[in-house]
């Protein structure tokens, strides 16, 4: 996947990634996998925010994910759960627009994750591969959000952790001819003893009005079940900070 900005990003940042997460998606995605059951795939999992309180809820979860670091801190995290919680989470490395598992899942989700396929070609291809997995009946679940101003910047809360300071801002500017937004993170880190350094990255999204993500869908054959404009099961309707779409495809894909 032609991530690489978002996959630098993650991997030089990826033990400081869980002090910055919100989690209010949580309670949307565990009634998901009540509706629709096990097992479960996870596109794009990072740390594993999602797919380790899936399995703490009891569903079999697969998270996927491109970047190695993000990837070792999930399965460190996995490792200290107990044993009947730990056993049906897996956490694997590859590439959401080109992916084969040989399995199919009763449930797909890309958590905020999306917009960093950033071509056409990507998008497509990454949909294809959720229509590979899923079931007959199975549901996919595609978590968008606008990104409508041109430049701006902002600062977070510090948090701590094993004695450090941490510290995260960030600039974004947004290329509106191209439809990419490119944002650099600084993390700012304060050690126990005074010492003071900063890790900053970048990354890009793709900007994906509802008119193009509706031609996306069209295209890679989904149709939409149900459609949010927050976590709290709100209706869409545009201009909204959110746009969740609950999709099922027309026609299964081939496995193999």
């Amino acid at each position: 996947m032609s991530e690489f900005n978002a996959t630098k990003s993650y991997r030089d940042a990826a033990e400081y990634y869980d002090l910055f997460i919100v989690n209010d998606d949580i309670p949307f995605y565990l009634s998901m996998a009540e509706k629709y059951g096990s097992p479960i795939l996870e596109l794009a999992c990072g740390t594993g925010r999602v797919a380790l309180k899936l399995a703490e809820a009891g569903y079999e979860v697969v998270g996927v994910d491109a970047t190695r670091q993000m990837l070792k801190v999930a399965r460190a995290k996995a490792s200290n759960l107990p044993d009947n919680v730990r056993s049906p989470v897996s956490f694997l490395k590859g590439d959401v627009t080109d992916l084969d598992l040989q399995q199919r899942f009763s449930l797909v989700i890309i958590p905020s994750s999306f917009r960093f396929c950033l071509t056409t070609e990507q998008q497509l291809a990454c949909l294809s591969s959720v229509r590979r997995h899923l079931t007959e009946e199975g549901a996919f679940i595609l978590d968008l959000y606008p990104a409508q101003d041109e430049k701006g910047e902002w600062s977070e809360d510090a948090h701590t952790t094993d004695g450090r300071h941490v510290k995260r801002s960030g600039v974004f500017v947004t290329d509106f001819s191209n439809q990419i937004q490119r944002r650099t993170f600084i993390l700012e880190i304060t050690d126990s003893d005074g010492e003071i350094w900063t890790i900053e990255t970048e990354n890009a999204v793709a900007l994906i009005d509802d008119k193009e993500i509706d031609r996306l869908l069209q295209l890679s054959d989904f149709e939409v079940l149900e459609e949010y404009g927050d976590w709290d099961l709100r209706p869409y309707s545009p201009g909204m900070r959110k746009r969740i779409l609950v999709l099922r495809s027309k026609s299964s894909g081939e496995i193999g």
